[in-house]
């Protein structure tokens, strides 16, 4: 039961990590080409959701290892 529940982290967190990918063509570069929105704000929520994702991405797919356990 562990091991799925590592796996469901696992894959988990690359869906993060490509959301985290996507959020930054999208947000990111469209709003540096686009001028509709503020680029500003447009860069800067891009920005914090990138970052975020990204972090929680990176944090559920590391695999843990404990020292003198097996």
């Amino acid at each position: 039961m562990k091991k799925t529940e590592s796996n469901t982290k696992e894959n988990i967190g690359k869906l993060l990590l490509d959301v985290a990918k996507l959020t930054f063509a999208s947000f990111i570069l469209g709003g540096i080409l686009r001028g509709e929105l503020p680029q500003y704000v447009l860069i800067a929520i891009g920005f914090v959701v990138f970052i975020t994702c990204s972090v929680v991405g990176i944090i559920l797919t590391s695999k843990k290892t404990v020292i003198g356990k097996e």
